[in-house]
Protein backbone atom coordinates (compact mmCIF):
# COMPACT_ATOMS: atom_id res chain seq x y z
CA UNK A 1 0.00 0.00 0.00
CA UNK A 2 2.51 2.14 0.44
CA UNK A 3 4.58 1.89 -2.81
CA UNK A 4 0.86 1.83 -4.47
CA UNK A 5 0.21 5.15 -3.01
CA UNK A 6 3.40 7.05 -4.72
CA UNK A 7 2.56 5.42 -8.23
CA UNK A 8 1.40 7.21 -10.95
CA UNK A 9 -2.22 5.90 -11.04
CA UNK A 10 -2.81 7.19 -7.82
CA UNK A 11 -1.82 10.57 -9.02
CA UNK A 12 -4.17 10.32 -12.00
CA UNK A 13 -6.87 8.80 -9.54
CA UNK A 14 -6.59 12.23 -7.67
CA UNK A 15 -6.28 14.12 -11.03
CA UNK A 16 -9.61 12.87 -12.26
CA UNK A 17 -11.52 10.70 -9.33
CA UNK A 18 -14.46 10.14 -11.31
CA UNK A 19 -13.01 9.04 -14.58
CA UNK A 20 -13.67 5.84 -15.65
CA UNK A 21 -10.15 5.00 -16.72
CA UNK A 22 -8.98 6.02 -13.97
CA UNK A 23 -11.26 3.27 -11.06
CA UNK A 24 -10.17 0.80 -14.27
CA UNK A 25 -6.27 1.02 -13.50
CA UNK A 26 -7.17 1.31 -9.76
CA UNK A 27 -9.15 -1.77 -10.45
CA UNK A 28 -6.31 -3.72 -12.09
CA UNK A 29 -3.39 -2.94 -9.48
CA UNK A 30 -5.97 -4.64 -6.60
CA UNK A 31 -6.33 -7.53 -8.63
CA UNK A 32 -2.88 -7.78 -9.44
CA UNK A 33 -1.86 -7.44 -5.52
CA UNK A 34 -4.58 -9.75 -4.90
CA UNK A 35 -6.61 -6.80 -2.70
CA UNK A 36 -10.57 -7.31 -1.91
CA UNK A 37 -11.08 -3.86 -1.49
CA UNK A 38 -8.99 -0.17 -2.21
CA UNK A 39 -9.95 3.37 -2.41
CA UNK A 40 -8.64 6.75 -2.23
CA UNK A 41 -9.85 9.49 0.21
CA UNK A 42 -9.22 13.51 -0.11
CA UNK A 43 -7.17 15.64 3.10
CA UNK A 44 -10.30 14.86 5.07
CA UNK A 45 -11.29 11.12 4.45
CA UNK A 46 -14.19 11.73 2.22
CA UNK A 47 -13.88 8.73 -0.40
CA UNK A 48 -12.60 10.34 -3.99
CA UNK A 49 -12.67 6.64 -5.76
CA UNK A 50 -13.10 3.16 -4.85
CA UNK A 51 -12.72 0.47 -7.32
CA UNK A 52 -15.70 -1.98 -7.03
CA UNK A 53 -18.79 -1.54 -7.78
CA UNK A 54 -21.45 0.71 -7.07
CA UNK A 55 -18.31 2.72 -6.60
CA UNK A 56 -20.00 4.81 -3.55
CA UNK A 57 -18.13 7.84 -2.90
CA UNK A 58 -18.88 10.83 -0.21
CA UNK A 59 -18.80 9.13 2.62
CA UNK A 60 -16.42 10.10 5.12
CA UNK A 61 -13.79 7.86 6.58
CA UNK A 62 -12.05 10.50 9.00
CA UNK A 63 -12.73 8.61 12.45
CA UNK A 64 -11.43 5.62 10.73
CA UNK A 65 -8.44 4.43 12.79
CA UNK A 66 -6.45 3.26 9.68
CA UNK A 67 -7.51 5.94 7.03
CA UNK A 68 -6.93 8.98 10.35
CA UNK A 69 -3.18 7.47 10.74
CA UNK A 70 -2.84 8.14 7.05
CA UNK A 71 -4.10 11.62 6.98
CA UNK A 72 -1.20 12.15 9.83
CA UNK A 73 1.39 10.92 7.32
CA UNK A 74 1.81 7.66 9.13
CA UNK A 75 1.43 4.18 7.24
CA UNK A 76 -1.28 1.86 9.83
CA UNK A 77 -2.06 -1.94 9.38
CA UNK A 78 -3.68 -4.27 11.34
CA UNK A 79 -7.11 -6.15 12.06
CA UNK A 80 -10.17 -4.73 11.96
CA UNK A 81 -14.19 -5.41 12.37
CA UNK A 82 -15.93 -3.94 9.55
CA UNK A 83 -19.84 -3.54 9.84
CA UNK A 84 -22.20 -4.93 7.39
CA UNK A 85 -22.81 -1.00 5.86
CA UNK A 86 -19.20 -0.10 5.80
CA UNK A 87 -18.82 -3.73 3.50
CA UNK A 88 -21.44 -2.91 1.46
CA UNK A 89 -19.55 0.73 0.97
CA UNK A 90 -16.97 -0.87 0.03
CA UNK A 91 -18.52 -2.67 -3.06
CA UNK A 92 -17.92 -6.18 -4.62
CA UNK A 93 -19.40 -9.21 -3.08
CA UNK A 94 -17.97 -8.49 0.48
CA UNK A 95 -21.49 -7.76 1.96
CA UNK A 96 -22.14 -11.68 1.02
CA UNK A 97 -18.92 -13.19 2.19
CA UNK A 98 -18.56 -11.51 5.46
CA UNK A 99 -22.98 -13.04 6.14
CA UNK A 100 -22.59 -15.89 8.09
CA UNK A 101 -25.68 -17.94 9.62
CA UNK A 102 -24.40 -20.03 12.71
CA UNK A 103 -24.63 -23.57 13.11
CA UNK A 104 -25.60 -25.90 15.98
CA UNK A 105 -22.26 -26.65 17.64
CA UNK A 106 -22.26 -29.38 20.53
CA UNK A 107 -20.48 -28.02 23.42
CA UNK A 108 -20.81 -24.13 22.29
CA UNK A 109 -22.02 -21.24 24.44
CA UNK A 110 -25.63 -20.80 24.45
CA UNK A 111 -25.92 -17.31 22.24
CA UNK A 112 -28.85 -15.30 21.51
CA UNK A 113 -27.20 -14.29 18.11
CA UNK A 114 -27.87 -16.39 15.20
CA UNK A 115 -25.79 -15.19 12.63
CA UNK A 116 -22.81 -12.34 11.81
CA UNK A 117 -22.64 -9.38 9.21
CA UNK A 118 -19.69 -7.78 9.75
CA UNK A 119 -16.66 -8.80 9.11
CA UNK A 120 -13.12 -9.31 9.94
CA UNK A 121 -10.43 -7.69 7.69
CA UNK A 122 -6.39 -6.98 7.22
CA UNK A 123 -6.73 -3.50 6.59
CA UNK A 124 -3.75 -1.32 5.11
CA UNK A 125 -3.88 2.96 5.33
CA UNK A 126 -0.57 5.08 3.73
CA UNK A 127 -0.68 8.91 3.04
CA UNK A 128 -0.67 10.11 -0.26
CA UNK A 129 1.76 13.02 -0.91
CA UNK A 130 1.81 15.89 -3.10
CA UNK A 131 5.57 16.96 -4.62
CA UNK A 132 5.66 19.70 -1.52
CA UNK A 133 5.43 16.72 0.51
CA UNK A 134 2.10 17.47 2.08
CA UNK A 135 -0.40 14.69 2.65
CA UNK A 136 -3.59 15.29 0.19
CA UNK A 137 -5.28 12.23 0.92
CA UNK A 138 -4.94 8.73 2.01
CA UNK A 139 -4.93 5.11 0.03
CA UNK A 140 -6.41 1.90 2.08
CA UNK A 141 -7.03 -1.08 1.03
CA UNK A 142 -7.75 -4.95 2.60
CA UNK A 143 -7.90 -8.25 2.88
CA UNK A 144 -11.38 -9.70 3.96
CA UNK A 145 -10.86 -13.12 6.19
CA UNK A 146 -14.21 -13.99 5.94
CA UNK A 147 -14.67 -17.28 3.66
CA UNK A 148 -10.72 -16.56 2.94
CA UNK A 149 -9.66 -20.52 2.59
CA UNK A 150 -7.07 -20.25 1.25
CA UNK A 151 -5.26 -18.20 3.60
CA UNK A 152 -5.89 -20.90 6.05
CA UNK A 153 -5.56 -23.74 3.56
CA UNK A 154 -1.34 -22.14 2.83
CA UNK A 155 -0.79 -22.08 6.88
CA UNK A 156 -1.56 -25.34 6.92
CA UNK A 157 0.07 -26.24 3.76
CA UNK A 158 3.42 -24.50 5.67
CA UNK A 159 2.90 -25.91 8.90
CA UNK A 160 1.93 -29.36 8.64
CA UNK A 161 2.79 -30.05 5.11
CA UNK A 162 -0.03 -31.22 4.01
CA UNK A 163 0.52 -34.48 5.50
CA UNK A 164 -2.80 -37.03 5.98
CA UNK A 165 -3.54 -39.41 8.52
CA UNK A 166 -5.88 -42.70 7.61
CA UNK A 167 -7.40 -39.80 4.64
CA UNK A 168 -7.67 -36.94 7.34
CA UNK A 169 -5.09 -33.98 7.09
CA UNK A 170 -2.29 -33.84 10.15
CA UNK A 171 -3.97 -30.38 10.67
CA UNK A 172 -6.33 -27.92 10.61
CA UNK A 173 -6.27 -24.24 10.69
CA UNK A 174 -9.16 -21.85 12.37
CA UNK A 175 -9.86 -18.07 11.85
CA UNK A 176 -12.80 -16.98 14.42
CA UNK A 177 -14.80 -14.16 14.47
CA UNK A 178 -15.37 -13.77 17.97
CA UNK A 179 -16.80 -17.60 18.16
CA UNK A 180 -17.44 -18.41 14.91
CA UNK A 181 -15.49 -20.02 12.32
CA UNK A 182 -15.28 -17.58 9.39
CA UNK A 183 -12.40 -19.52 7.43
CA UNK A 184 -11.53 -22.89 8.14
CA UNK A 185 -10.29 -26.51 6.89
CA UNK A 186 -12.31 -28.48 9.18
CA UNK A 187 -14.52 -30.70 7.82
CA UNK A 188 -17.83 -31.42 8.56
CA UNK A 189 -18.93 -34.69 8.33
CA UNK A 190 -21.65 -33.75 4.75
CA UNK A 191 -17.93 -33.00 2.81
CA UNK A 192 -18.17 -28.82 3.78
CA UNK A 193 -15.95 -26.67 5.69
CA UNK A 194 -17.43 -25.92 8.90
CA UNK A 195 -18.19 -22.45 8.26
CA UNK A 196 -20.56 -21.04 10.90
CA UNK A 197 -19.76 -23.89 13.41
CA UNK A 198 -18.37 -22.14 16.85
CA UNK A 199 -15.99 -22.31 19.50
CA UNK A 200 -16.49 -24.55 23.14
CA UNK A 201 -17.66 -22.84 25.63
CA UNK A 202 -14.66 -23.79 27.65
CA UNK A 203 -12.52 -21.85 25.11
CA UNK A 204 -14.74 -19.23 24.79
CA UNK A 205 -14.40 -18.65 28.43
CA UNK A 206 -10.73 -18.89 28.78
CA UNK A 207 -9.83 -17.09 25.28
CA UNK A 208 -12.50 -14.66 24.39
CA UNK A 209 -13.29 -13.36 28.04
CA UNK A 210 -9.94 -13.50 29.36
CA UNK A 211 -7.70 -13.05 26.71
CA UNK A 212 -5.91 -15.94 27.71
CA UNK A 213 -4.19 -18.53 25.24
CA UNK A 214 -5.61 -22.00 25.57
CA UNK A 215 -3.13 -25.37 24.78
CA UNK A 216 -4.78 -28.65 25.54
CA UNK A 217 -6.48 -31.76 24.00
CA UNK A 218 -10.07 -30.33 22.66
CA UNK A 219 -12.99 -31.60 20.29
CA UNK A 220 -13.61 -29.86 17.23
CA UNK A 221 -16.34 -30.48 15.15
CA UNK A 222 -15.89 -34.07 15.17
CA UNK A 223 -12.33 -34.67 16.18
CA UNK A 224 -10.54 -34.79 19.12
CA UNK A 225 -7.34 -32.62 18.16
CA UNK A 226 -3.50 -31.36 19.94
CA UNK A 227 -5.36 -27.35 19.83
CA UNK A 228 -3.57 -24.05 20.04
CA UNK A 229 -6.21 -21.40 20.60
CA UNK A 230 -4.89 -17.76 20.74
CA UNK A 231 -7.11 -14.37 20.90
CA UNK A 232 -6.63 -12.33 17.93
CA UNK A 233 -6.88 -8.66 18.57
CA UNK A 234 -7.49 -5.44 16.78
CA UNK A 235 -5.77 -2.70 15.98
CA UNK A 236 -6.64 -0.70 19.09
CA UNK A 237 -6.03 -4.00 21.31
CA UNK A 238 -9.41 -5.36 21.77
CA UNK A 239 -10.23 -9.40 21.54
CA UNK A 240 -12.00 -9.90 18.23
CA UNK A 241 -11.55 -13.82 17.66
CA UNK A 242 -9.32 -16.62 17.67
CA UNK A 243 -6.57 -18.24 15.85
CA UNK A 244 -6.48 -21.76 15.96
CA UNK A 245 -3.89 -24.50 15.03
CA UNK A 246 -4.79 -28.17 15.86
CA UNK A 247 -2.99 -31.64 15.18
CA UNK A 248 -5.25 -34.63 15.05
CA UNK A 249 -4.81 -36.70 18.26
CA UNK A 250 -5.99 -39.91 16.72
CA UNK A 251 -2.57 -40.25 14.98
CA UNK A 252 -1.12 -40.26 18.46
CA UNK A 253 -3.78 -42.04 20.09
CA UNK A 254 -3.87 -44.93 17.87
CA UNK A 255 0.19 -45.04 17.94
CA UNK A 256 0.07 -45.41 21.96
CA UNK A 257 -2.91 -48.14 21.11
CA UNK A 258 -0.57 -49.97 18.67
CA UNK A 259 2.54 -49.90 21.01
CA UNK A 260 0.53 -51.23 24.20
CA UNK A 261 -0.62 -54.54 21.53
CA UNK A 262 2.53 -54.62 20.46
CA UNK A 263 3.67 -55.46 24.21
CA UNK A 264 1.27 -57.73 24.68
CA UNK A 265 1.77 -59.82 21.90
CA UNK A 266 5.20 -59.74 22.64
CA UNK A 267 5.36 -60.38 26.09
CA UNK A 268 2.45 -63.43 25.91
CA UNK A 269 4.34 -64.85 22.98
CA UNK A 270 7.64 -64.85 24.41
CA UNK A 271 5.95 -66.70 27.78
CA UNK A 272 4.63 -69.14 26.00
CA UNK A 273 7.69 -70.16 24.18
CA UNK A 274 10.06 -70.54 27.66
CA UNK A 275 8.99 -69.28 30.63
CA UNK A 276 12.94 -68.37 32.18
CA UNK A 277 14.71 -67.46 28.77
CA UNK A 278 11.21 -65.00 28.01
CA UNK A 279 11.25 -63.73 31.35
CA UNK A 280 14.51 -62.22 31.02
CA UNK A 281 13.66 -61.10 27.62
CA UNK A 282 10.48 -59.64 28.41
CA UNK A 283 12.31 -57.64 30.67
CA UNK A 284 14.35 -56.02 28.78
CA UNK A 285 11.79 -55.91 25.85
CA UNK A 286 8.67 -54.50 28.17
CA UNK A 287 11.31 -51.91 29.32
CA UNK A 288 11.39 -50.32 25.98
CA UNK A 289 7.93 -51.23 25.14
CA UNK A 290 6.80 -49.31 28.38
CA UNK A 291 9.23 -46.28 27.26
CA UNK A 292 7.40 -45.91 24.13
CA UNK A 293 4.13 -46.22 26.08
CA UNK A 294 4.68 -43.82 28.21
CA UNK A 295 6.46 -41.08 26.05
CA UNK A 296 3.50 -41.85 23.10
CA UNK A 297 0.99 -40.92 25.88
CA UNK A 298 3.21 -37.85 26.91
CA UNK A 299 2.84 -36.72 23.25
CA UNK A 300 -1.24 -37.12 23.32
CA UNK A 301 -0.79 -34.95 26.50
CA UNK A 302 1.09 -32.24 24.76
CA UNK A 303 4.71 -32.63 25.75
CA UNK A 304 6.91 -33.10 22.85
CA UNK A 305 10.47 -32.46 24.72
CA UNK A 306 11.44 -35.90 25.21
CA UNK A 307 13.50 -38.82 24.03
CA UNK A 308 13.10 -42.64 24.40
CA UNK A 309 16.65 -44.17 25.64
CA UNK A 310 17.49 -46.65 22.61
CA UNK A 311 17.55 -50.19 23.67
CA UNK A 312 21.06 -51.69 23.15
CA UNK A 313 20.49 -54.72 20.60
CA UNK A 314 20.33 -53.67 17.36
CA UNK A 315 16.41 -55.52 16.76
CA UNK A 316 13.40 -54.13 15.60
CA UNK A 317 12.61 -52.60 18.69
CA UNK A 318 15.50 -49.88 18.40
CA UNK A 319 14.02 -49.32 15.06
CA UNK A 320 10.86 -48.83 16.22
CA UNK A 321 12.66 -46.61 19.24
CA UNK A 322 14.50 -44.65 16.21
CA UNK A 323 11.24 -43.81 14.58
CA UNK A 324 9.94 -43.06 17.33
CA UNK A 325 12.69 -40.29 19.00
CA UNK A 326 12.69 -39.16 14.65
CA UNK A 327 9.04 -39.06 14.93
CA UNK A 328 8.99 -36.55 18.48
CA UNK A 329 12.16 -34.75 17.23
CA UNK A 330 9.75 -33.51 14.15
CA UNK A 331 6.70 -33.12 16.12
CA UNK A 332 8.84 -30.63 18.14
CA UNK A 333 10.48 -28.95 15.63
CA UNK A 334 6.65 -28.04 14.15
CA UNK A 335 5.74 -27.13 17.84
CA UNK A 336 8.86 -24.61 17.89
CA UNK A 337 7.28 -23.17 14.58
CA UNK A 338 4.43 -22.79 16.21
CA UNK A 339 5.30 -21.36 19.57
CA UNK A 340 7.78 -18.68 17.12
CA UNK A 341 4.78 -17.74 15.30
CA UNK A 342 2.44 -17.25 18.55
CA UNK A 343 4.97 -15.31 20.08
CA UNK A 344 5.48 -13.03 17.49
CA UNK A 345 2.03 -12.51 17.64
CA UNK A 346 2.40 -11.53 21.03
CA UNK A 347 4.77 -9.30 20.35
CA UNK A 348 3.14 -7.22 17.79
CA UNK A 349 0.27 -7.16 20.15
CA UNK A 350 2.02 -5.58 22.81
CA UNK A 351 3.67 -3.10 20.13
CA UNK A 352 -0.09 -2.01 19.65
CA UNK A 353 -1.00 -1.48 22.93
CA UNK A 354 1.71 0.28 23.34
CA UNK A 355 0.78 2.42 20.35
CA UNK A 356 -2.64 2.81 21.97
CA UNK A 357 -1.37 3.99 25.14
CA UNK A 358 0.75 6.46 23.63
CA UNK A 359 -2.19 7.82 21.55
CA UNK A 360 -4.30 8.14 24.76
CA UNK A 361 -1.69 9.91 26.39
CA UNK A 362 -1.39 12.55 23.33
CA UNK A 363 -5.23 12.81 22.92
CA UNK A 364 -5.37 13.52 26.96
CA UNK A 365 -2.76 16.30 26.66
CA UNK A 366 -4.03 18.06 23.56
CA UNK A 367 -7.81 18.56 24.78
CA UNK A 368 -6.31 19.42 28.60
CA UNK A 369 -4.50 21.99 27.01
CA UNK A 370 -6.90 23.09 24.08
CA UNK A 371 -9.69 23.20 26.91
CA UNK A 372 -7.38 25.82 29.11
CA UNK A 373 -6.56 27.74 25.75
CA UNK A 374 -10.47 28.25 24.43
CA UNK A 375 -11.45 28.70 27.85
CA UNK A 376 -10.02 31.77 27.60
CA UNK A 377 -10.96 32.87 24.34
CA UNK A 378 -14.54 31.72 25.25
CA UNK A 379 -14.85 34.16 28.26
CA UNK A 380 -13.47 37.11 26.12
CA UNK A 381 -15.89 36.52 23.35
CA UNK A 382 -19.01 36.15 25.42
CA UNK A 383 -17.41 39.37 27.27
CA UNK A 384 -17.59 40.71 23.80
CA UNK A 385 -20.84 39.39 23.06
CA UNK A 386 -22.65 40.38 26.47
CA UNK A 387 -21.96 44.25 25.37
CA UNK A 388 -19.35 44.19 28.74
CA UNK A 389 -16.77 45.79 27.28
CA UNK A 390 -18.42 48.27 25.73
CA UNK A 391 -21.88 48.65 22.81
CA UNK A 392 -20.89 46.88 19.69
CA UNK A 393 -22.62 47.38 16.41
CA UNK A 394 -25.11 45.29 14.96
CA UNK A 395 -22.70 43.41 12.97
CA UNK A 396 -20.00 42.91 15.24
CA UNK A 397 -22.12 41.81 18.11
CA UNK A 398 -23.95 39.16 15.85
CA UNK A 399 -20.01 38.58 15.11
CA UNK A 400 -19.31 38.40 18.38
CA UNK A 401 -22.21 35.97 19.28
CA UNK A 402 -21.44 33.70 16.46
CA UNK A 403 -17.84 33.41 17.72
CA UNK A 404 -19.03 32.58 21.39
CA UNK A 405 -21.21 29.55 19.58
CA UNK A 406 -18.60 28.44 17.82
CA UNK A 407 -16.08 28.29 20.86
CA UNK A 408 -18.39 27.01 22.64
CA UNK A 409 -19.10 23.81 20.30
CA UNK A 410 -15.24 23.63 20.35
CA UNK A 411 -15.01 23.87 24.04
CA UNK A 412 -17.36 21.13 24.39
CA UNK A 413 -15.47 18.81 21.56
CA UNK A 414 -12.55 19.38 23.69
CA UNK A 415 -14.40 18.24 27.08
CA UNK A 416 -15.82 14.99 25.04
CA UNK A 417 -12.15 13.86 23.75
CA UNK A 418 -10.64 14.84 27.31
CA UNK A 419 -12.96 12.81 29.27
CA UNK A 420 -13.10 10.16 26.40
CA UNK A 421 -8.97 9.91 27.15
CA UNK A 422 -10.23 8.95 30.82
CA UNK A 423 -12.41 6.41 30.01
CA UNK A 424 -10.32 4.60 27.72
CA UNK A 425 -7.08 4.63 30.25
CA UNK A 426 -9.09 3.65 33.30
CA UNK A 427 -8.93 7.15 34.96
CA UNK A 428 -12.45 7.66 35.12
CA UNK A 429 -12.99 7.51 39.05
CA UNK A 430 -16.33 8.25 40.66
CA UNK A 431 -15.80 10.35 44.19
CA UNK A 432 -19.42 10.09 45.68
CA UNK A 433 -21.23 12.55 48.22
CA UNK A 434 -24.52 13.49 49.12
CA UNK A 435 -26.17 15.47 46.69
CA UNK A 436 -29.65 17.21 45.53
CA UNK A 437 -29.88 16.86 42.30
CA UNK A 438 -32.07 19.47 41.05
CA UNK A 439 -30.82 22.62 42.53
CA UNK A 440 -27.46 21.65 42.46
CA UNK A 441 -27.66 19.55 38.87
CA UNK A 442 -30.48 19.87 36.59
CA UNK A 443 -31.77 23.85 37.64
CA UNK A 444 -28.24 25.14 37.10
CA UNK A 445 -27.75 23.37 33.72
CA UNK A 446 -31.13 24.80 32.50
CA UNK A 447 -29.73 28.40 34.20
CA UNK A 448 -26.78 27.65 31.84
CA UNK A 449 -28.40 26.49 28.37
CA UNK A 450 -31.03 29.55 28.73
CA UNK A 451 -30.03 31.17 26.08
CA UNK A 452 -29.94 27.95 23.83
CA UNK A 453 -33.22 27.47 24.65
CA UNK A 454 -34.73 30.66 23.93
CA UNK A 455 -32.71 30.91 20.65
CA UNK A 456 -34.98 27.10 20.09
CA UNK A 457 -38.23 28.50 21.19
CA UNK A 458 -38.40 25.38 23.48
CA UNK A 459 -41.04 24.80 26.31
CA UNK A 460 -39.38 22.98 29.42
CA UNK A 461 -41.71 20.75 30.85
CA UNK A 462 -40.49 19.58 34.18
CA UNK A 463 -42.21 16.98 36.04
CA UNK A 464 -40.10 17.04 39.32
CA UNK A 465 -40.45 16.95 42.87
CA UNK A 466 -39.11 19.88 45.15
CA UNK A 467 -35.69 17.94 46.26
CA UNK A 468 -34.43 14.41 44.48
CA UNK A 469 -31.56 13.29 47.42
CA UNK A 470 -28.71 10.64 46.02
CA UNK A 471 -25.23 9.59 46.37
CA UNK A 472 -22.90 10.74 43.60
CA UNK A 473 -20.32 12.26 41.73
CA UNK A 474 -21.97 15.70 41.60
CA UNK A 475 -19.06 16.71 38.26
CA UNK A 476 -19.98 13.54 36.35
CA UNK A 477 -23.80 13.78 36.85
CA UNK A 478 -23.65 17.30 35.71
CA UNK A 479 -21.45 16.10 32.74
CA UNK A 480 -24.13 13.36 31.75
CA UNK A 481 -27.11 15.76 31.96
CA UNK A 482 -25.77 18.32 30.17
CA UNK A 483 -25.10 15.56 27.38
CA UNK A 484 -28.99 14.23 27.28
CA UNK A 485 -29.74 17.96 27.06
CA UNK A 486 -27.95 19.04 24.85
CA UNK A 487 -29.13 16.17 22.69
CA UNK A 488 -32.55 17.26 23.13
CA UNK A 489 -32.00 20.85 22.18
CA UNK A 490 -29.28 19.93 19.30
CA UNK A 491 -31.75 17.36 17.36
CA UNK A 492 -35.12 18.77 18.94
CA UNK A 493 -38.03 20.58 16.89
CA UNK A 494 -37.56 24.24 16.95
CA UNK A 495 -40.21 25.51 19.10
CA UNK A 496 -41.20 21.84 20.43
CA UNK A 497 -41.16 20.79 24.27
CA UNK A 498 -38.60 18.76 26.17
CA UNK A 499 -39.99 17.03 29.42
CA UNK A 500 -38.05 16.39 32.19
CA UNK A 501 -38.98 13.53 34.50
CA UNK A 502 -38.85 11.66 37.39
CA UNK A 503 -40.01 8.88 39.60
CA UNK A 504 -38.67 6.55 42.12
CA UNK A 505 -39.60 3.03 41.85
CA UNK A 506 -38.24 -0.96 42.76
CA UNK A 507 -35.48 0.78 45.15
CA UNK A 508 -33.96 2.84 42.53
CA UNK A 509 -34.56 6.62 41.21
CA UNK A 510 -35.34 6.91 37.28
CA UNK A 511 -34.94 9.58 35.38
CA UNK A 512 -36.51 11.25 31.74
CA UNK A 513 -35.11 13.65 29.25
CA UNK A 514 -38.22 13.43 26.62
CA UNK A 515 -37.93 15.94 23.08
CA UNK A 516 -40.03 16.62 20.77
CA UNK A 517 -38.59 15.91 17.54
CA UNK A 518 -37.40 13.61 14.06
CA UNK A 519 -36.46 10.52 16.90
CA UNK A 520 -34.32 7.74 14.99
CA UNK A 521 -35.09 4.26 13.90
CA UNK A 522 -34.37 0.76 16.22
CA UNK A 523 -31.31 0.12 14.04
CA UNK A 524 -29.94 3.46 15.47
CA UNK A 525 -30.66 3.21 18.86
CA UNK A 526 -28.59 -0.23 18.49
CA UNK A 527 -25.59 1.86 17.99
CA UNK A 528 -26.76 5.09 20.21
CA UNK A 529 -24.11 4.79 22.82
CA UNK A 530 -21.16 3.72 21.00
CA UNK A 531 -18.27 6.06 20.40
CA UNK A 532 -18.09 8.41 17.38
CA UNK A 533 -21.57 7.44 15.83
CA UNK A 534 -23.45 10.19 14.04
CA UNK A 535 -25.80 9.71 11.99
CA UNK A 536 -26.21 11.40 8.56
CA UNK A 537 -30.17 12.39 9.17
CA UNK A 538 -29.13 14.80 11.36
CA UNK A 539 -27.50 18.49 10.11
CA UNK A 540 -26.05 19.23 13.37
CA UNK A 541 -24.21 15.77 13.55
CA UNK A 542 -21.42 17.16 11.64
CA UNK A 543 -20.48 19.44 14.38
CA UNK A 544 -20.69 16.91 17.06
CA UNK A 545 -17.58 14.30 18.29
CA UNK A 546 -20.47 11.12 18.57
CA UNK A 547 -18.73 10.85 22.01
CA UNK A 548 -21.29 12.69 24.42
CA UNK A 549 -23.73 9.67 24.73
CA UNK A 550 -21.13 7.23 24.96
CA UNK A 551 -19.00 9.00 28.21
CA UNK A 552 -22.34 9.55 29.57
CA UNK A 553 -23.34 5.63 29.65
CA UNK A 554 -19.99 5.39 31.15
CA UNK A 555 -20.61 7.63 33.72
CA UNK A 556 -24.01 6.11 34.93
CA UNK A 557 -23.03 2.78 34.82
CA UNK A 558 -20.33 3.88 36.89
CA UNK A 559 -22.84 4.96 39.13
CA UNK A 560 -24.21 1.14 38.98
CA UNK A 561 -27.01 2.42 37.17
CA UNK A 562 -28.56 1.51 33.81
CA UNK A 563 -29.37 4.13 30.46
CA UNK A 564 -31.40 3.34 27.96
CA UNK A 565 -32.98 5.24 25.01
CA UNK A 566 -36.98 5.06 22.95
CA UNK A 567 -38.35 6.96 19.64
CA UNK A 568 -41.30 6.91 17.55
CA UNK A 569 -39.64 7.88 14.36
CA UNK A 570 -40.84 11.26 13.11
CA UNK A 571 -41.82 12.09 16.54
CA UNK A 572 -39.98 11.93 19.94
CA UNK A 573 -37.17 10.40 21.60
CA UNK A 574 -36.84 9.64 24.89
CA UNK A 575 -33.94 8.99 27.50
CA UNK A 576 -34.30 7.01 30.34
CA UNK A 577 -31.52 6.44 32.86
CA UNK A 578 -31.61 5.14 36.68
CA UNK A 579 -29.53 5.69 39.74
CA UNK A 580 -29.60 3.18 42.85
CA UNK A 581 -31.33 4.63 46.02
CA UNK A 582 -28.42 4.92 48.70
CA UNK A 583 -28.87 5.51 51.79
CA UNK A 584 -26.39 8.69 53.38
CA UNK A 585 -24.54 5.63 54.74
CA UNK A 586 -23.69 3.79 51.82
CA UNK A 587 -20.91 4.89 49.09
CA UNK A 588 -20.97 4.44 45.20
CA UNK A 589 -18.34 1.99 44.81
CA UNK A 590 -16.23 2.55 41.44
CA UNK A 591 -13.13 1.77 40.48
CA UNK A 592 -11.03 2.46 37.18
CA UNK A 593 -11.94 0.94 34.03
Amino acid sequence: VTVLSTGKRVDDAYAIPDSPANRVALEQVRRQCGLDFLALTDSKGQVLVRSLEPYKTGDILSNDPFVSGALKGETRKGLALLSQQRLRDEGGNLEERAFIVFEPTPKSKVRAKTSESAGMALVAAAPVLDEGGKVIGALYAGLLLNRNHGLVDKIRSIVFENKTYQGQPLGTVTIFQWDCRIATNVILANGNRAIGTRVSEEVYDKVLENGLNWYDRAFVVKDWYLSAYDPIHDINGRVVGILYVGVLAKQYDDLKWDLWKLYGAISGGVGIFVLAIGLIFARRLTGSISRLAVAAGKIGSGDLDLNVKEPKADDEVKDLTQAFNLMTASLKERDEKLRATNEALEQSNKSLEEMNRNYLDMLGFVSHELKNTLGVIYTSARALDAGIVGTLSEAQAALAHNIAKSIDGAVRMTRNYLDLARIEKGELRVIPKVIEMIGEIIDPLLEELKPVIDQQGVTIEKRLPGAIVLKGDTALLKIAYRNLLDNALKYGRKGGRIRLGFEEKNGALHFEVWNEGKGLTAEQISRLFEKFVRFESHAEATRSTGLGLFITREIITKHHGEIRAESEPGHWMRFRFSLPLASPSQGVESKGA
